[in-house]
């Protein structure tokens, strides 16, 4: 069960929205953020572009806007390097994929590239000061599965270095936590949770890693918060995150 507000509507508040304007999501994933844009914004769906460099996350946002009825567009695209001409965005948003790129100050000089001079982006990131127990469980199952990765000591693009490198490249950037608590009572609904996250949607489209290695990570997480469970009667995940608005790009 998750308490508290939803993230997702929350950070949307924060940038100026009306039906007509038109979007860039970049790093949509499966579209955590594209969905409430179209569904309690009322943002036209054609107005909207989803992009990510993973074809096989832009599939699944395609078969869910299929689901939904809703027709944004879909580009394969690197971050880095946008395929968009200059200036045609009202707004962008970068929502937990930062920290993803090689190169974040390009991804962010892209991102202010391709919006308007009056236009915005929305970048969402975790806090490095708080303990994650998704997670902590994703890497723990990746360790007994023997699938290599890279320690996240400390994110590239966090709530704590985040203002610095935005500052780069937008002269205004306004900076929210958002902090609360979530209550898992079972193990289906931290699996239910878990199921979303970025981390472990791009291991399914890896080709390098087999069908049985990919079946058996969500029972391995799910043994892990069942653990728990029964332990303490509760799982308790506390959420420190948050959100940049940026404004003013410098080009």
């Amino acid at each position: 069960m998750r308490s508290g507000r939803q993230l997702e509507t929350w950070a949307l508040d924060l940038v100026p929205l009306h039906p007509e304007a038109t979007v860039l999501d970049a790093g949509c994933g499966w579209g955590r953020f594209t969905w409430p844009l179209i569904e309690k914004y009322a943002l036209a769906s054609s107005n909207i572009t989803c992009s990510d460099s993973s074809f096989g996350m832009l599939q699944t946002a395609e078969q869910e806007a299929q689901r939904r009825q809703q027709h944004p567009a879909f580009v394969v695209a690197d971050i880095q390097s946008l395929p968009f001409l200059s200036n045609c965005f009202d707004g962008a948003m970068a929502n937990h994929v930062l920290y993803h790129l090689p190169d974040i100050s390009e991804g962010v000089r892209q991102l202010a590239r391709v919006v308007r001079e009056d236009g915005w982006l929305l970048a969402t990131t975790n806090s490095d000061e708080i303990r994650v127990p998704i997670l902590e469980f994703h890497y723990a199952a990746l360790d007994r599965l023997g699938i290599d990765y890279v320690s996240e000591a400390h994110s590239p693009f966090s709530m704590e270095n985040g203002k610095q490198i935005l500052g780069r490249w937008y002269r205004e950037v306004e900076q929210f936590y958002f902090e609360d608590e979530t209550l898992y009572h079972t193990a289906d609904e931290f699996l239910a949770r878990y199921t979303t996250i970025g981390r472990y949607r791009n291991l399914l489209t890896q080709e390098d890693v087999g069908p049985e290695t990919k079946r058996l990570l969500p029972a391995l997480v799910r043994e892990q918060a069942e653990k728990v469970i029964r332990e303490h009667g509760v799982l308790r995940s506390p959420v420190r995150m948050g959100a940049f608005v940026c404004k003013r790009p410098i080009l």
